[in-house]
């Protein structure tokens, strides 16, 4: 059996694979298979490397099962419980593609409590043994185990003489839940702790920059930061452009699966030609000056996001800093990017008591007034609140007298930290969402950022295109359909750290699919382009069947549209928000007069085709 064994491992047949199930299934019956090979037999059929390359363990699992039957807990059942802990922290610790719920497919229901919790000591254990380097992204994937073993465990019974194990990436709500033996809402709490251990990590990688940084030039930064005195009479201005997302290889960009497998993404960088406008301008601006009297003023002109905040040294400090951080406790959307940053330079502290106090410190003695304004509604998929929240840390930067603030100068270090700002407000964004708006010799960017164990670095390649055929065959149409980007990439984060046997085959081939994107916009080859498109689309709705509709599905596939076009997609993380569609030849103008029909019907009564110019300067500074 041994020979059969080794084979098993080594095979990369799938066909073969299901032989040596048979035959490890017949001597299991006949009694001629020990409790030892039993285990190592499991063990080959899920460490199988070429298996796992080709997504093919999933389907070998379902053929053992199968063919097991009723009487899998009498052949393998103690074998599975034996090997399940080790091998599942061993499929952790390679990144290993495949589902940690095939594994506990293995583990039967009715004696599922001493194997789960076994489970439970035996990753809290292999977390405790790696560096503080992995931890925090090993620890993602052990979060969405933890999801799936305590939904098996929410038997009260099973914890009335048990404590509910620790865990050392538990925080303090886990900790809370734990004591109080609330299993059930366990798995909820560790879905919301793998993004927060993303942003852990995230900002451990951006100190052990800073720090590198700090030890080489032998220069900190202050703990107090100040405005300069020659900066008080201007009036400071930051213009930016959005991004069209043609690629991201689905989602590629998010931070542990740049970190784990590499990610890619292309986009091309816009502005938009509105109504009232003569010519396409920068859709996004951001204003700031200094105020003579002690005072904050927060505004929002931005389209769908109005709104104002001023607190002044006349009014209830602790009232005005509890409205200040409202945006905490949920809400506040037109104002919690501008709020965030405030503390995220230092200008307001973390937990002020005071915040009109912060600001009159920083001014010596003065106020502040800082105004946003986009033409663009937030979750449009151009990249809007990311591309905001750079434009945001960049105007910032300049106030409190950062180098890093001249173009040139930002890349990549404000693309870095608005990362860092988005998800310190719990929004999953993923680091390409705002260097599409950076400048350079071309609009059109590439990017590929390696595999690493710190901070993702993304090689930047320009795509040369012809601006104005790339305007014509690109045409770009907002659905007018409000969609929650958030939510679509936490359905391909779910997809990604679960290895989904549904889902994840779409995460490979869209890698795949992001270089022939890419290869035939370098080409200037636009059929093609729209063809991958098309596929690009359906791998999206495959990870995320809420990313579509039959209303954005009519974009694609009504032959009053299919026919002049090549295919096409929702840029971003889908749901609505913008699709470009490709046109075919000479077919440019009649696809966008159908486009700008369909506001007649009920649909698409907010929609419209949108003019834009490809923008190639990026964010710009006026003072």
């Amino acid at each position: 059996m041994k020979e059969y064994i080794q084979r098993l491992l080594d095979t990369d047949d799938l066909a073969a694979a299901r032989e040596y199930i048979e035959v490890a299934i017949l001597e299991a019956r006949n009694d001629r298979l020990s409790a030892r090979d039993r285990g190592a037999f499991l063990r080959a059929l899920l460490l199988n490397n070429r298996l796992l390359d080709g997504l093919a363990t999933a389907t070998a699992i379902d053929h053992l099962l199968s063919r097991a039957g009723a009487e899998w807990n009498e052949l393998f059942g103690g074998a599975a419980h034996k090997i399940l802990p080790a091998t599942l922290t061993e499929l952790i610790d390679s990144v290993a593609d495949v589902s940690h719920l095939e594994l506990l497919r293995l583990i039967s229901d009715d004696n599922a409590t001493k194997p789960l919790l076994a489970v439970l000591k035996s990753l809290d254990s292999y977390l405790l043994s790696t560096g503080t380097e992995i931890r925090l992204l090993k620890g993602m994937r052990v979060a969405r185990v933890m999801v799936d073993v305590y939904r098996r465990l929410v038997d009260e019974k099973v914890w009335r003489r048990r404590r509910v194990p620790t865990c050392c990436i538990d925080n303090d709500e886990i900790r809370r839940l734990k004591e109080k033996k609330d299993v059930a809402q366990l798995p909820a709490a560790y879905e919301t702790r793998i993004n927060s251990l993303q942003r852990e990590d995230l900002e451990r990688c951006l100190l052990a920059l800073a720090d590198r940084t700090t030890n080489a030039t032998g220069e900190s930064d202050d703990e107090v930061v100040r405005m300069q005195q020659a900066d008080f009479g201007k009036t400071f201005e930051i213009t930016a452009p959005l991004r069209i997302g043609i690629s991201s290889a689905n989602a590629s960009d998010n931070h542990i699966r740049t970190k784990e497998q590499g990610g890619k993404t292309m986009n091309a960088g816009i502005d938009l030609m509105l109504e009232g406008n003569v010519a396409a301008i920068p859709p996004l601006v951001v204003s700031a000056r200094r105020l003579d009297e002690p005072r904050l003023v927060l505004r929002s002109l931005s389209t769908g996001f109005k709104a104002d905040f001023e607190a002044n040294a006349r009014g209830d400090a602790a009232a005005q800093s509890k409205l200040f951080f409202a945006y905490r406790r949920g809400g506040d959307e037109a104002l919690r990017m501008v709020k965030q940053a405030l503390v995220h330079t230092g200008i307001v502290a973390p937990s002020s008591a005071d915040v009109v106090s912060d600001i009159t410190r920083f001014t010596e003695g003065g106020g502040i007034e800082i105004s946003t304004s986009s033409q663009v509604l937030q979750g449009s998929g151009l990249g809007t609140s990311s591309i905001l929240a750079a434009a945001i840390l960049k105007l910032l930067n300049r106030l409190i007298g950062s180098a890093a603030t001249t173009a040139g100068e930002d890349y990549p270090a404000l693309y870095d930290q608005s990362v860092l700002l988005e998800q310190s407000l719990g929004l999953n964004s993923g680091w390409q969402d705002a260097r599409g708006a950076c400048g350079g010799p071309s609009a059109v960017k590439d990017f590929y950022a390696p595999p690493t164990d710190g901070l993702p670095t993304p090689e930047i390649s320009f795509v040369d295109v012809d601006e104005e055929t790339f305007i014509e065959r690109v045409v770009l149409f907002d659905t007018g359909i409000a969609r929650a980007a958030t939510r679509g990439l936490n359905v391909v984060l779910e997809a990604y750290l679960s290895r989904c046997s549904q889902a994840y085959p779409a995460i490979r081939e869209s890698l795949v699919i992001h270089d022939e994107i890419v290869d035939a916009m370098r080409a200037g080859d636009y059929a093609s382009l729209g063809r991958l498109a098309t596929r690009y689309w359906q791998l999206r709705c495959q990870l995320d069947p809420g990313a579509t509709s039959d209303t954005i599905q009519h974009l694609f596939e009504s032959e009053e549209l299919s026919s002049l076009s090549e295919g096409g997609l929702l840029t971003g993380a889908g749901g609505g928000g913008f699709a470009i569609i490709i046109a075919k030849e000479g077919e440019g103008h009649e696809l966008r007069q159908r486009l700008a029909n369909l506001a007649a019907r009920q649909a698409y009564a907010a929609s419209r085709v949108v003019a834009y110019r490809l923008n190639r300067s990026g964010f710009h500074l006026k003072e």
